[in-house]
């Protein structure tokens, strides 16, 4: 299975809710804003899936999209 995490930066508030739900993947910016992810999205490992999903799951702004293909 390929997954793919996209970030829409105009709806991300730097809440720092995903960076809690993958760090292993996330990190903040200066200004709390997770880096790691582009806009046109980031190839997931199988391993990172759950993280992933849970970040989107919990993320206030709904920036995250979390493509299974």
């Amino acid at each position: 299975m390929s997954a793919t995490l996209a970030i829409d930066w105009a709806r991300c508030q730097g809440h720092g809710v995903c960076l809690a739900a993958f760090r292993e993947r996330l990190e903040a910016d200066r200004w709390g804003y997770p880096e790691g992810i582009p806009t046109s999205g980031a190839v997931l490992d199988d391993h990172e899936v759950p993280a992933a999903r849970t970040a989107v799951a919990t993320c206030p702004a709904a920036a995250l999209r979390l493509h299974l293909g």
